[in-house]
This record gives C-alpha cells, sequence and structure tokens, in this order.
C-alpha cells in the first residue's frame, strides 16, 4: 500500500486495522466519524461544565483531531480540520454563542490539530508512542505548541475588547485542550504504536485497569486527603511493566473517575482549597503523570528493543565465528591435504620444511612449498605464496602447486618455468597475483640455480657461519595480466651448507620494518646452522615468536647440503644469466 507521507495501516494485537479512508467511501467514513467523535467530546465537555459549575475541564476533542491528523496522510487532513470545523460550529451555535464568537472558536479549533501534527510528522513521520523521540515531539508539537496557538486564537478577541479574563481563558483553554490530548490523543495513537511487552488482555493486564478504578474512586469518595498522586504513579509503574496501552488506558480510567466525581460534586478531591483550583491541581497531575509514563513506557520499551538487538547480533556473532572457524578448519584441511606430508629425502642433503596456518579466524592463506625429484638426481625446490585467504587462495595454491610440478621434469631453468607459470596464470583456472620461488639443487655439485617471481630471497649459510641473501635472479611476482622475462642465477654451495627458503608470515611484523624481521632470522639461523635441518625449522619457528600466535600462514623448509655424492668444495660464487619469455 503506497502512502504519500506515510504508511497507515497499522499492525494491532497481530491483524492489519486501516483507517476509514482507505476502505470505499473513504473519506465520507472519515468526515463521519471525526465529526460525530468531536460533537460527543464537545458535548461531554459541555455537560462536565454544566454539571459542576466549572469551566475548567479537559477537551476531549482537542485529542481527537490531533490523533486522526496523525493517523491518515496528509492528503487527506483535510477531511479530519472540516468536519472538526463544522462539529465545532455547530455545537456552539446550538450552545447559543454569537457568529462572531462561532467562527473564532471553529478556526482556532481547526489550526490548533493542524500545527501541532506538522510539528510531529516533520519530525517523526509515523508516530509510534513507544519510541522515546516520538513521545518527545508528540509532547513538543501536539501537547503544547498547538494547544498554546488554539489558546491564543481563542483568547484574542477577549484581549482585543480589553477583557481582562483574557489571560485566565488563555490558560484555561491551553490546559484543558493539552490534556485532552494527553489523555484521549494518547488514547487512540497507543492503539498504532509497538504492541506492549504484556498484553492487557491477561488476568495481570485486568486486575491493573480494574485495581486502577477501585482505587481511584476509594481515594476520591473516601477521603478527603490528596492522595490522587498514588494512583498516579501507577500509572507510570504499568508503563514500564505493560507498556504505552496501559499508560493510556490506566490514565484515561482515572480521568473517567474524575470526571463522574466532578459531575457529583469535588469537595474531596483537595482539602483546603476551591473546587476550581482544586481541579486544575488535578488536571495537572493527570497531565504529569500520564505523560512521564508515556516517556518511562518509551524507554522501557527501547532498552528491551535494544537488549533483544544485542542478544540478536551475539548470536548472529556466535554464528557467524562457528562459520568462520568451520571454513577455516576446511581451510586448514584442503591446504594440509595439497602439501606433501613430509619433503623428499635424498642421499647427502638434509631437508624439512614445516607449514602453520595462521592462528587468526580465517587467515589461512596459499602458502606452499615442494621438493621434486629431477632427472640426473637433482632437487626441484619450490616455495610461494598466493594473495588471499581461505577455501579460494588454498585452491588457487593447489593449482599453481600441480603445475609446478608438472612443468619442472620438463625444463632445466627455474627462470624458464616461471614464465611458464606467468602464461598458466591467465588460464581460467589461474591466479590473480601470487609469488612464488624455484630452485635446482645438483647434489653431486653443489650447483644450486634459483630464480624469484616476487618472493622473500633464500638464505644461504657457509659452513663457517658466514651467511648471504640470495638477491639474484628476482623478478616481478606473477600476474595473470602479463608475461614477463624471468631471470635466474646460480650459486656453488659448500658441502656443509644450509639453504633456507620461507614465505613473508615467518618475517613479517604488523608495525615493524621487513627488514628488521630478515636480520632477526639471519642471526637466529646463524646460531643454530649446526643443528639438523628438523631441528633449525621448529627452533625457527619459536624464535621467531610464530609457534604460537601468527598473524599470517608460515612456510619454511631447510636444506643441508652435505655432499655425499661427491660433490666439490667451491666457494660460493654467483653465475647470472636471463631467460626469455617462452612463446
Amino acid at each position: 500500500m503506497a502512502a504519500s507521507d506515510h504508511e497507515v495501516a497499522l499492525a494491532v494485537g497481530g491483524s492489519i486495522w486501516r483507517w476509514p479512508y482507505e476502505q470505499r467511501w473513504g473519506r465520507v467514513r472519515l468526515f463521519l466519524l471525526t465529526a460525530l467523535g468531536y460533537s460527543a467530546g464537545s458535548q461531554l465537555a459541555l455537560l462536565l461544565i454544566k454539571d459542576s459549575g466549572l469551566s475548567s475541564v479537559f477537551f476531549i476533542p482537542a485529542g481527537i483531531t490531533v490523533a486522526f491528523l496523525l493517523r491518515v496522510q496528509r492528503r487527506s487532513w483535510w477531511v479530519v480540520v472540516l468536519a472538526a470545523g463544522i462539529a465545532e460550529a455547530t455545537m456552539d451555535l446550538i450552545a447559543g454563542l454569537s457568529v462572531g464568537a462561532t467562527a473564532g472558536y471553529a478556526v482556532a479549533n481547526m489550526i490548533e490539530p493542524v500545527i501541532g501534527a506538522l510539528i510531529v510528522t516533520r519530525q517523526c513521520g509515523v508516530v509510534d508512542l513507544a519510541r522515546l523521540r516520538h513521545v518527545w515531539w508528540f509532547f513538543v508539537g501536539a501537547v503544547l505548541t498547538g494547544p498554546a496557538i488554539g489558546a491564543a486564537f481563542g483568547s484574542l478577541p477577549a484581549l482585543l475588547l480589553g477583557d481582562g479574563r483574557a489571560v485566565t481563558q488563555f490558560w484555561q483553554w491551553w490546559l484543558g485542550d493539552s490534556l485532552g490530548v494527553v489523555l484521549v490523543g494518547s488514547g487512540i495513537l497507543v492503539w498504532g504504536s509497538s504492541l506492549d511487552r504484556r498484553s492487557l488482555a491477561s488476568p495481570g493486564g485486568a486486575g491493573l485497569i480494574g485495581g486502577t478504578l477501585v482505587l481511584t474512586f476509594g481515594l476520591l469518595a473516601l477521603t478527603e486527603l490528596p492522595l490522587l498522586f498514588l494512583v498516579l504513579i501507577g500509572v507510570a509503574v504499568a508503563g514500564a511493566i505493560f507498556g504505552t496501552r496501559a499508560v493510556a488506558m490506566t490514565a484515561n480510567v482515572v480521568a473517567t473517575a474524575v470526571a463522574i466525581e466532578v459531575g457529583f460534586g469535588i469537595g474531596g478531591l483537595l482539602i483546603g482549597l476551591s473546587p476550581a483550583a482544586a481541579l486544575i491541581i488535578v488536571k495537572l497531575q493527570l497531565w504529569v503523570f500520564t505523560m512521564a509514563g508515556l516517556i518511562v513506557a518509551a524507554e522501557a520499551h527501547e532498552l528491551e528493543e535494544a537488549s533483544k538487538t544485542a542478544a540478536e547480533a551475539t548470536a548472529r556473532a556466535a554464528i557467524a565465528e562457528i562459520e568462520r572457524r568451520l571454513e577455516q578448519d576446511i581451510a586448514v584441511r584442503l591446504q594440509r591435504a595439497l602439501l606433501p606430508e613430509k619433503p623428499m629425502q635424498h642421499p647427502g642433503v638434509d631437508i624439512a620444511a614445516r607449514y602453520e596456518a595462521g592462528s587468526e579466524a580465517m587467515v589461512v592463506g596459499g602458502d606452499w612449498y615442494d621438493v621434486i625429484a629431477l632427472s640426473g638426481g637433482r632437487i626441484g625446490i619450490t616455495i610461494g605464496d598466493v594473495v588471499g585467504h581461505g577455501l579460494e587462495a588454498a585452491a588457487a595454491m593447489g593449482r599453481l602447486r600441480t603445475a609446478v610440478a608438472a612443468l619442472a621434469v620438463h625444463t632445466d631453468s627455474p627462470g624458464t618455468l616461471l614464465s611458464y607459470l606467468d602464461e598458466y596464470s591467465q588460464g581460467t583456472n589461474g591466479v590473480e597475483f601470487a609469488s612464488a620461488a624455484y630452485s635446482i639443487l645438483d647434489p653431486t655439485n653443489g650447483l644450486l640455480t634459483f630464480a624469484s617471481a616476487g618472493h622473500p630471497p633464500m638464505l644461504v649459510i657457509s659452513p663457517s657461519g658466514a651467511t648471504r641473501w640470495l638477491m639474484e635472479g628476482r623478478s616481478l611476482p606473477l600476474h595473470g595480466a602479463a608475461v614477463v622475462e624471468r631471470s635466474e642465477a646460480s650459486v656453488q654451495l659448500e658441502p656443509g651448507s644450509i639453504l633456507i627458503g620461507f614465505s613473508d608470515g615467518l618475517v613479517e611484523r604488523r608495525g615493524e620494518n621487513l627488514d628488521a624481521g630478515m636480520e632477526r632470522l639471519e642471526a637466529t639461523a646463524r646460531e643454530v646452522s649446526n643443528r639438523s635441518a628438523s631441528e633449525i625449522c621448529d627452533i625457527l619457528l619459536e624464535e621467531m615468536g610464530v609457534a604460537t600466535i601468527r598473524e599470517d600462514d608460515v612456510v619454511v623448509i631447510t636444506i643441508r647440503y652435505e655432499a655425499s655424492l661427491g660433490a666439490t668444495s667451491e666457494a660460493i660464487a654467483p653465475l647470472s644469466r636471463s631467460t626469455l619469455t617462452p612463446p
């Protein structure tokens, strides 16, 4: 259902209740409902004035008109205003007022609800008195400002004629209309507000309404002490327990009891005060406690909604955490399944490797390593890192590692192999961004040929403890958008040398320069270079601070070259060459 200003179909008790103008002949029915309600309310006010002899009564039609305006679309406001004006004029003429006074009263009672409703709807749209902000704007616009403007128009003729009662008339008009809005207006509006926390259609709700009625009549009939405020405190308490509807119901029960008492004589309302003064004080009590009750009810409702929202958010977060942990576990299992259970072993070469998944939720990524048996007793060593985390990164890692294993047996050039990986990365099952390093070690002579596509350099530790980073043979990372020329380089390892390859998770730390991590790795590796390859891997994980807490995946591979197959003891000397991109 489309609405120009706000929706007018309201959920009440689980069903949809629509205001009359939404039905067939809607505006006609809205006009009749407003006119009849306005007339009946005016008549009740006049009867109360006549029976009590007091003019300070609360004006029921003020609450009816402003509530109807707040519940219909603005394009239909003219129906409510016209009905109220005609009803007011008719009742005034029947009461014997002059045409001028009648016109003045009619205009005042047409302007008043429009001003109040404009203020409220501009700030709140559809009014929900279970919302604290809406209650405050209802108070500012409909309860204070609208009746004040109506009272100013209504008392203006007396002021212009120099009638000394103009000020008294203003306050009586304002208080009567304002109380009518507080009691009757809120009583109408709460049936379109958020549902009560506890239904009034329950033993507790029935006890609340019945107890309020009995206690009010009892206090008014059996005592002259000013104890009515005790009942009105119950209005606020009812709002905290039952909600906004309870406030409206109990407040109107008290107002009805007071009206009946006024009709039969108000000597017992407040001892020591005139009937007029006593009634004004009682009206002010009703006004204050009803507004306080609406505020308390709205605060309680919003606190409950906030608690419910927080509980739901906590539950959603718990479910999301379970899902994250499940996906992390799947990704870790996939990662470990794709990596070798343990590196290939070779005579004269001690090889060990470790893989540790990131310890933070879903940081398992695309780190990999592999040791490949090549022709002539040579060893292929690969290590890499696919950018990203989770299942997608693990799957991409598996594809690249498989591609390296397939290509390694067909090429003797690490640079050429990385160039082939560039082409593979451009395929539909390739990767967007990754780093990779590939090396070939010939154990017979200690010759290590290597190339790196954006991966951290390997570290070599000689038998004497001298360290060197293999900075040659480096090129850009693998990227699915381009194929680049890949260079390679060679070094001659001495027997007893240590070769360490790793992923950036071993050396990178949040808030720390990468060079500091590499220097720490170099110093640690030099101190333990006399250990076995497996021991070096474990010590590096421990000393580098990634044994228990890791912000990223960590791969480390250690190779101790012993040259048992007749390797020479030539010093390490770099040899460089470049390979062109394969066709």
